[in-house]
Formats: C-alpha cells, sequence, structure tokens
C-alpha cells in the first residue's frame, strides 16, 4: 500500500499534493533564493523576539515573494553567497533571541525561538534535500 496524505494540501507548509507533473516546479536556483529570504525572515522573527515583540509577526507567501523578486532570473552563483551571509545573520539572530519571549502569528498564534529556530531549521533542512534531487535529475 502506496501511502497517501492526510489531505489534498499540506496544512502545515501549502503544498498541493494534486499538483500535475508539470505543475510549478522550482530549480535548484530557486530553492536557494528561497533559502535566502527564509533566513532572512526568520532573522528578522528572531530579532523581533529580542527588540520588539509586542509588534508580532506577519504571515508571507512564499511564492509571490519567488514571483516578485523573479527567482527563475537571479545568479545561483550569487545566491549561494548570499545564502552564507544569510545564514551567518540568522546564526547569530538564534543564538541571542529571548527563550522566554513569544510573539503572535496570525496564523501560528504565539511562537517563541524554539519555535521559529525549528521552522527555519526544518525549512532550510528539508530544501536542501529539494536542492539535492533537482541536481540529481538534472
Amino acid at each position: 500500500m502506496r501511502w497517501q496524505p492526510d489531505s489534498p494540501v499540506c496544512a502545515e507548509c501549502g503544498f498541493d499534493w494534486q499538483m500535475t507533473r508539470a505543475g510549478d516546479r522550482w530549480s535548484a536556483s530557486m530553492y536557494v533564493w528561497h533559502l535566502v529570504d527564509v533566513l532572512r525572515i526568520g532573522t528578522e522573527r528572531l530579532l523581533t523576539l529580542a527588540h520588539d515583540p509586542a509588534r508580532g509577526i506577519t504571515c508571507w507567501d512564499e511564492n509571490a515573494l519567488a514571483e516578485g523578486r523573479r527567482y527563475q532570473q537571479l545568479s545561483p552563483a550569487v545566491g549561494l553567497i548570499v545564502l552564507r551571509s544569510a545564514a551567518e545573520a540568522w546564526t547569530a539572530a538564534a543564538a541571542v533571541a529571548p527563550a522566554d519571549v513569544q510573539v503572535h502569528h496570525p496564523q501560528f498564534g504565539s511562537l517563541g525561538a524554539l519555535e521559529i529556530i525549528r521552522r527555519n531549521a526544518h525549512e532550510v533542512h528539508h530544501h536542501l534535500m529539494d536542492i539535492n534531487r533537482c541536481a540529481t535529475q538534472g
């Protein structure tokens, strides 16, 4: 028996399990740029915990951002350089994010540093797998 998702769209990440094979497929370069944005936004969220938690954090649409920034036209070489600096900034923000502060997210409710760090770490881990998959599939 093959594994089947619980619903047609992942409640957590919005992945559409019913998309066609020719559907919106991201390239390795697009995933790199997405990770740049994930880490930059994650850094902003961690800094919000430290400096202005009452402000809360907002939702963002990864597909709209990809379209707006035109990921498909951005340089993969530059993306890798920028990804390193985004990871360094995120790591620094994660190291000093207060563990006892919560921030409100409109979709996920109250989030603390650990939840933000784990969500970002999962996103990076998952998309590194996607990048490797793209690289091996050509």
